[in-house]
Parts: structure tokens; C-alpha cells; sequence
């Protein structure tokens, strides 16, 4: 069974939710970037983004954070403890709205984030 991935967008920072209805009405417009891992061999470390929303469901390391500016992107799945520790750095990140910095490999996957 492979992973599902998150639908919705988070409504904006600055309060709108892009359309009349409103946020849980929300269609869905992105969908995770894995261009990364189509080109292969690339880790980059992205730095001063924001989070903007979690989303995880009942399937085993299947964990994601929105990141303003980029989308959706898929946590490390690599152990239950670093999705754990990813999940609630993203949280965190979310709920103070400060400074995450998040390490970004080939497989379109963030494996390590430092949140300031």
C-alpha cells in the first residue's frame, strides 16, 4: 500500500482562505514537490521558511508539514523516533511561527530541521 499525502492547503498566513466559503471548503491546488527525486543526488538545506500546517493519518510514518512558499513536504520515515521528533518540531514550528530550517535530501523528504 503506498502512502497517501495531504489534499488541503492551510489558509494563508495573513487569514484569507483564497475563496468564498471558507477554510474547510478549501480545494486542493498543490501537491507535494518531488521534483527532487526525479533529478536525484540533491540535498539542500533550506533555511528562514515557516510552517504553515501538519497533516498525518492511521498508515506508519506517513507524517507531513506544509512549508510556506514550497508545500507539502513528506518527514523522514526512516524510524518511529524520527518521525516523532520531526512531527513535533514541525508542531512547534506551526504554533510559534518562528524560524525552521529543514534539511531537504533527494527523495523529496525532510530528514533533519532545526527550529530557532
Amino acid at each position: 500500500m503506498s502512502d497517501q499525502v495531504p489534499t488541503l492547503l492551510p489558509p494563508s498566513a495573513d487569514g484569507s482562505t483564497g475563496g468564498g466559503a471558507g477554510a474547510s471548503d478549501a480545494a486542493p491546488t498543490m501537491t507535494p514537490d518531488t521534483l527532487n527525486a526525479a533529478v536525484g543526488g540533491l540535498t539542500a538545506w533550506n533555511n528562514d521558511k515557516r510552517v504553515t500546517a501538519l497533516w498525518g493519518m492511521n498508515q506508519n510514518r506517513n507524517a507531513w508539514v506544509h512549508i510556506n512558499g514550497v508545500g507539502w513536504k513528506k518527514l523522514a520515515n526512516n524510524s518511529d523516533s524520527a518521525v516523532m521528533a520531526l512531527t513535533l518540531l514541525g508542531a512547534h514550528a506551526k504554533q510559534t511561527q518562528t524560524t525552521y530550517n529543514y534539511r531537504d535530501e533527494a527523495d523529496g523528504m525532510i530528514h533533519e530541521a532545526y527550529v530557532w
